[in-house]
């Protein structure tokens, strides 16, 4: 760099105005609300935006309460308006606000001792009365002493041992009955006395309350308005995919109502908000994991425990957002008979998430409910066909392929299955990619039936050194629908678990269609309107003599 140069940005650095927040700084509280939200499955962004006039000068804008929750991190400004501002910088604080409940603490304090002072009278009222009743007893003693000397004289006479007696009697009657009352009101005293003390833990727990407060600065170079925009994430919060699929009457297509269940504990009331719903997730990262070296070597066995007495019995420890099915929702109609629509959700595509807006103002409430809004309605093409595994089920179950034709991926979530209006089961739908193919059931078909008995089994022992055991199957497969379908029947073979273990398939009626590694057999079997077929095979097993065998 020449020397020319050097002075020319030396000059230009003088030139730059210094932003200095001393005597002049100006603190501003803002009273900003909470105007959008962008939720994510786990999380969710609030922004809130505070509406300022301001004049030449230097400030600092303070958001105050907000929920300790926010992510420091995350925390993000932005503004805009008629005044010259230059943000300066922001600061994250933690605050910790003194309750009004220091009083109520004094106060119930104060009631717990006058209840114990009342308790002290009782008590003291008990110790009168026992010694009443000591001296009671100390009457009835002396004076059965003194009738067992004066009886043999014919003293005394029946009306003074009567007197005696009742007034011995009565009076150790009533010490009684007053000590049952006496122990009856303290044992309200106590129980108000404990109601009182965690009430008052209560209060001096919550005499702290955290929240935190952001700090803006802003140099203010022209008069004019500012809107001053605040984002932050919070955790506590999040949204859940949740499905109804409908059926059409022809077997073609398949209505997608796809709903959004919104919760939030963050702290805070979103009201009027306007909700946008993202389909990123922060928590998976923004990078790929990295591969460690993966290192091997000899199997070195650990060095023994040493023995440890076995405890003594006294030491001893001891170890120890789902939503119901919903109803068949009936489509709101209106007074022509033309159903009603619904209001859905505006969908925009990033590089590698989807975000859809809500197209209304919501509240939401901080109590972790669930609220839910339509997202979407899609009408998907559908494949259908019939599917039964005899071995598990005695019923034919409606088996759809469905491509999902949305353009967006549907994620993870319960749906609920309709035919019509209809409501035949919930099922759990895995992540489905805009273009990809995924099957849905829609419960049994009674007019469709399957049968599976076992024909025979028979062992045959030590046939060239060799055990042998077969089974025979039949099914039976019959279409009562007036039209012709096509049932998939399901079946399997055992699974060798040992290289001296043959498994198999022995003369089938049918050729199964597919015959997997895992042992799975499928076949088709095309019907007519009110027909019947059966198809039969059999399963051979040979294992060596000398061995047993598990699993069949």
């Amino acid at each position: 760099m020449t020397p020319a140069s050097r002075c020319t940005m030396l000059l230009a650095l003088l030139l730059v105005p210094t932003l200095t927040f001393g005597a002049d700084l100006q603190r501003l509280q803002t009273t900003p609300r909470i105007t959008t939200v962008t939720v994510y499955p786990d999380r969710a962004m609030t922004t809130r935006t505070a509406s300022l006039s301001l004049k030449p000068g230097s400030y600092l804008v303070a958001f105050d309460n907000l929920p300790p929750l926010v992510q420091d991190d995350s925390v993000r400004v932005e503004g805009k308006g008629s005044a010259g501002v230059t943000i300066a910088g922001l600061e994250v604080k933690r605050v910790f606000l003194e309750q009004s409940s220091e009083k109520r603490v004094r106060e119930i304090d104060e009631e717990i001792r006058g209840l114990e002072r009342q308790s002290g009278v009782l008590d003291a009222r008990k110790a009168g009365l026992a010694s009443q009743k000591s001296f009671l007893d100390s009457i009835r003693v002396a004076w059965g002493e003194r009738i067992s000397r004066e009886l043999a004289t014919g003293r005394p006479i029946a009306a003074e041992l009567q007197e005696a007696a009742g007034f011995v009697g009565s009076g150790v009657t009533k010490a009684e009955e007053q000590n049952l009352a006496i122990d009856g009101e303290k044992q309200l005293l106590r129980d108000r006395i404990d109601a009182l003390k965690r009430q008052r833990d209560e209060s001096a727990g919550s005499r702290r309350k955290e929240s935190k407060t952001v700090e803006v600065s802003l140099e203010v170079a022209r008069e004019g308005n500012f809107s001053l925009d605040l984002s932050a994430v919070t955790g506590q919060a999040g949204w859940e995919p949740s499905y109804d699929v409908r059926l059409a009457a022809d077997g073609k297509t398949a209505g997608l109502t796809f709903r959004a269940m919104v919760r939030q504990q963050t702290g805070e009331e979103w009201r009027d908000v306007e909700l946008s719903l993202s389909t990123a997730r922060p928590a998976a990262g923004g990078a790929p994991p990295e591969l460690n070296p993966w290192h091997i070597s000899f199997y070195r066995p650990p060095p023994p425990m040493p023995i440890r007495a076995a405890p003594a019995p006294y030491e001893a420890k001891v170890m120890g957002r789902m939503m119901k099915a919903e109803q068949p929702e009936r489509m709101l109609e209106q007074a022509d008979g033309t159903p009603a629509e619904y209001l859905t959700a505006q969908m925009s595509g990033e590089q590698t998430s989807f975000s859809f807006r809500i197209p209304r103002p919501v509240d939401i409430p901080s109590d972790g409910t669930q609220h839910g809004s339509v997202v979407a309605l899609e009408q998907l093409p559908v494949s259908l066909e019939f599917l039964a595994v005899p071995k598990l089920s005695p019923s034919v179950f409606l088996k759809s392929e469905i491509i999902n034709r949305a353009g967006y991926p549907l994620l993870a979530g319960r749906v609920n299955i309709f035919t019509g209006n209809t409501y035949t089961g919930s099922s759990y739908l895995k992540k489905v990619a805009a273009g990809e193919k995924f099957d849905l059931f829609f419960g049994s078909d009674d007019q469709v039936t399957v049968k599976r008995e076992e024909l025979k089994q028979y062992k045959e022992a030590g046939l060239f050194g060799r055990n042998r055991m077969e089974y025979r199957y039949r099914i039976e497969v019959g279409n009562f629908r007036g039209e012709a379908r096509t049932v998939t029947v399901r079946d399997q073979l055992p699974i060798a678990g040992d290289s001296e273990i043959k498994v198999s398939l022995e003369e089938p009626s049918l050729k199964p269609e597919e015959i997997r590694d895992d042992g799975r057999l499928t076949w088709k079997l095309p019907l007519k309107a009110g027909e019947k077929r059966e198809l039969t095979f059999g399963i051979s097993v040979e294992y060596p003599k000398d061995r047993e065998i598990s699993g069949l």
